[in-house]
């Protein structure tokens, strides 16, 4: 993960006081629930003639919120939850456990998901948990790269509208959870969507539900906002490039080398990782010295002085006049780009993909050293701030991973 919702920030425990009771409604009369078994049986990989998705817009930004988060719509109610989308995690749930930060209700004991049900089996897969008293709930604990969160596996219905015009109700699971460990970000979503390719990922359940195929995606704004979209939303951009997802435990198109305005920076492959649940991009220790030496040479030639007093990121720069955008900053810059071994089109990493500017006005490098936050030396992780203004499709029907240049983030 990355947030494993959140920003890579520092940590802090989440207090206890009293649960908050929440208004339960009935549910709408026009909408369809649709068995978590149904005969229906999932469309194949190369099924193209049902185009439905269920499209949501996004909520935050890169700088300062630090994540994106949608609004979702579980159990009876017509509440919303705020999730922090998470293409590198599986496991959906929101918290209901500890009782100043619970926003869903306690659930009722005919929805908690006992440890011998296939479902838990497939969260306790995700998460390497432990393995649960037989007779006993499903309890789960997740371990993000920043923070973790445990709870127990609940069944609900999770209300979604689709492209197509119709509202469905479907059972599935999640967690009623709570962090043990989180970070600034994270304490401000109601929970964690998990959009990655587990069985208990929120596509995974809707795919085999037979709603639509194993896909989603996400188009981050630039200028904050954007939109996920579960299923084929049947309105890609022109020019998208396709590449095999390689076998791995996160969404990976593969090993690639990097480049700084055509300049190589070093000779060595990363293989990297897509995580929208991280906010910034973290490089193994080769490429991050690497990037940081060739940046330090070339900034030396430019209107730039090193900002020490800036504490927002590491590495900030103070140009001849406070920054107000990077479009004030990115002369000063080039692009960097990640070319794949496979020979397909590079991802172009122009500045706004990895500067933010701070709130002193200055250049600030949104790409960090991911060995100081407990990465493995070759784990790259490509986070929010590298995804922006890209629509990002995980297609895992086909194993393959597409993205597109957009400047139309927007449902």
């Amino acid at each position: 993960m990355g947030v494993k919702g959140a920003a890579l920030l520092v940590a802090l425990l989440v207090g206890a006081s009293v649960l908050a009771a929440i208004r339960s409604c009935s549910a709408d009369a026009n909408t369809t629930t649709l068995p978590i078994k149904p005969k229906a049986s999932p469309p194949s990989p190369g099924d193209t003639s049902r185009k439905v998705a269920a499209v949501f817009p996004l909520e935050g930004n890169v700088y300062p919120r630090g994540g994106f988060d949608v609004q979702m719509s579980f159990g009876n109610s017509h509440n919303l939850y705020s999730m922090n989308i998470d293409s590198g995690s599986d496991v959906p749930w929101v918290q209901c456990q500890m009782p100043t930060q619970a926003v869903y209700p306690q659930p009722g004991r005919d929805k908690i998901i006992p440890c011998d049900d296939p479902r838990c089996k497939a969260v306790l897969a995700s998460t390497g948990s432990k393995q649960c008293k037989s007779k006993g709930p499903c309890n789960y604990q997740v371990q993000y790269q920043d923070s973790s969160a445990k709870g127990v596996l609940i069944a609900d219905t999770l209300t979604l509208h689709l492209t197509n015009g119709s509202t469905v109700r479907l059972l599935v699971a999640f967690g009623c959870g709570q962090w043990v460990k989180v970070t600034e970000t994270g304490a401000l979503t109601d929970g964690i969507l998990g959009i990655g390719f587990g069985e208990i990922s929120i596509v995974s359940q809707l795919s085999s539900q037979g709603l639509f195929g194993k896909i989603t995606g996400h188009c981050l704004n630039s200028n904050g906002g954007g939109f996920l979209f579960l299923g084929d939303n049947g309105r890609l951009p022109s020019g998208i490039t396709w590449v095999p997802m390689i076998p791995s435990d996160h969404y990976s198109p593969g090993p690639a080398s990097l480049f700084w305005d055509n300049q190589p920076l070093g000779s060595q492959l990363i293989t990297v990782w897509l995580d929208s649940g991280t906010t910034f991009t973290y490089f193994g220790l080769h490429p991050y010295n690497s990037l940081i030496s060739t940046l330090n040479g070339y900034v030396s030639t430019q209107p730039l002085k090193r900002a020490y007093d800036d504490p927002s990121l590491p590495y900030c720069w103070r140009g001849p006049q406070k920054f107000r955008t990077i479009a004030d900053a990115q002369r000063y810059f080039k692009i960097l780009e990640l070319r794949f071994a496979n020979g397909a089109a590079p991802m172009k990493l122009p500045p706004v993909n990895y500067l933010i500017i701070s709130s002193k006005g200055n250049a600030c490098l949104g790409i960090l050293n991911g060995t100081q936050v407990g990465l493995k030396p070759d784990e790259n992780v490509i986070g929010d701030i590298s995804l922006l203004d890209l629509m990002l499709i995980y297609d895992n029907d086909k194993k393959r991973i597409g993205w597109a240049s957009t400047n139309f983030c927007r449902v």
